[in-house]
């Protein structure tokens, strides 16, 4: 029992500093796996090879996988592309309100399939935020358009579902993946309709939309077909040249990744059986096709140093994030020792109900738990108690990352202390407490979709 209290009492001493930033997570994570092996009285030796030299090479896939990602990322911005899909889709939207903020959405949504990051959310709301403003759309429905549309995006990024491999497991994260975006789209459809003005012309001019939309995709194989003919075709022309637009097909890179591991999940086939590929190794080749791809229509004489240098770049902007894996997986290490299974066992009882849908319940009431770096924050506490649940086997690995994603759309566009939240409020000029009061009802209302589709996958 004593045990049991310092085992608590650690864990919301971890908590209370990291939701009062007086500790970072990515060093409160292998800390509190250390806590957590000197209480259950795990010898010296057994912590240094077992929880901090093994821990920190358990996650080596997710991290290879978030490399890759970065890559990706850092190759779709310096090549334009991100920055080509916006504007586009702002000549596209006209002067209609909805128009335009499903469009500034949807181009949103498109760009967070490959990137991420801060800086994604200043270089597309900089853009998109004015556009949207100037047709009457309130700055505070704009800022959150915003989120919305990096959610739907990101939903489908598997470089962003790198957390969740870690802790649940990769076949964990495919059984969810789709329906996680359509819960995603659901909201953000529903935020739109609710919340931007309707004019009479709407229907006309998404019709209008769409006609361009598939005229697009009708040319991007001819588009393809004439930017590799003058990648391989030496061009005499004069020394002074028009600077090109950019091909039409490389604005397809963002979704690249996708189709390359739908195509091997429907050839070879995705998961730990004999003769299939690992979901991680996929979306690495995804990574790297889609990033070649990109370089090679854009700057074909630059490619190699493009992605070489895409590659240092990207692990600079996650280095913070690659540390944090490696506390995630000293802190699963822990919890998965024998000695300290002994401990949490009891503490996980006496908190969580014993039904399914009781847990259901439990998370679905207390999900704003996850704001201000609360208790089910995944990016803070909240990773612990999904590894210490994972590694009891408290319930299958795959419900219980449909739950925690659930609970993660709370924290993923309302919580005022993410970084994208700040800077959006202040770009827009609003309140980060405004943007948190507004969206909330909409991501509880996907919290609770979520929980719903995990009973009915169960």
């Amino acid at each position: 029992m004593l045990s049991v209290t310092f085992l608590f009492l650690g864990f919301v001493f971890f908590s209370l500093l990291m939701v009062a930033r007086l500790m970072p997570t990515l060093l409160a994570l292998p800390l509190m796996a250390t806590w957590i092996a000197i209480v259950s009285e795990i010898s010296f030796t057994d912590w240094l090879n077992e929880i901090l030299l093994k821990g920190s090479l358990r996650l080596s896939a997710p991290i290879i996988l978030v490399i890759f990602g970065a890559m990706f990322a850092r190759v779709i911005q310096k090549t334009g592309i991100s920055n080509e899909i916006i504007k586009n889709a702002a000549e596209l939207s006209g002067d209609k309100p909805i128009a335009i903020a499903i469009l500034m959405t949807g181009a949103t949504a498109f760009v967070f399939l490959g990137m991420s990051g801060l800086g994604t959310i200043i270089m597309i709301g900089s853009i998109a935020i004015p556009i949207m403003t100037s047709a009457g759309i309130e700055p505070i429905d704009a800022a959150i358009l915003i989120l919305l549309g990096m959610l739907t995006g990101a939903s489908l990024n598997f470089a962003g579902a790198a957390t969740g491999i870690a802790i649940f497991g990769a076949e964990a994260v495919l059984q969810y993946f789709i329906p996680i975006a359509v819960v995603s789209l659901i909201i953000t459809v529903a935020y739109i309709v609710i919340n931007i003005p309707h004019s009479k012309g709407t229907l006309s001019s998404l019709l209008v939309i769409l006609k361009e939309f598939f005229t697009a995709i009708i040319s991007v194989p001819i588009s393809l077909l004439k930017t590799i003919a003058k990648v391989f075709t030496k061009q005499n022309s004069s020394l002074i040249k028009k600077k090109q637009s950019l091909p039409t097909a490389a604005l397809i890179s963002p979704i690249l990744p996708l189709i390359v591991i739908a195509v091997i999940n429907f050839t070879v086939g995705l998961g730990s059986d004999k003769g299939e590929i690992n979901p991680v190794a996929a979306a690495v080749l995804g990574f790297l096709f889609a990033s070649f791809y990109a370089a090679l229509l854009t700057k074909p004489k630059q490619a190699i140093n493009l992605f070489t240098g895409s590659l240092v770049e990207g692990i600079k902007d996650i280095a913070g994030v690659l540390f944090l894996f490696i506390g995630i997986g000293m802190l699963i290490t822990a919890t998965t020792q024998e000695a300290a299974i002994k401990i949490l066992n009891p503490m996980i009882n006496a908190v969580m109900p014993s039904s399914f849908f009781g847990v259901l319940v439990f998370f679905t009431v207390l999900a704003p738990l996850a704001l201000y770096r609360g208790p089910f924050n995944m990016y803070g506490m909240g990773s612990g108690i999904a590894t210490i649940l994972t590694g009891l086997n408290f319930m299958p690995s795959s419900s219980l990352y449909g739950i925690f994603s659930g609970v993660g759309f709370i924290q993923s566009i309302a919580d005022p202390t993410n970084s994208q939240n700040t800077w959006l409020a202040g770009y827009a000029g609003v309140d980060t407490t405004s943007i948190l009061k507004k969206i909330l009802p909409y991501a509880w209302a996907a919290c609770i979709l979520t929980m719903i589709l995990v009973a009915i996958i169960r």
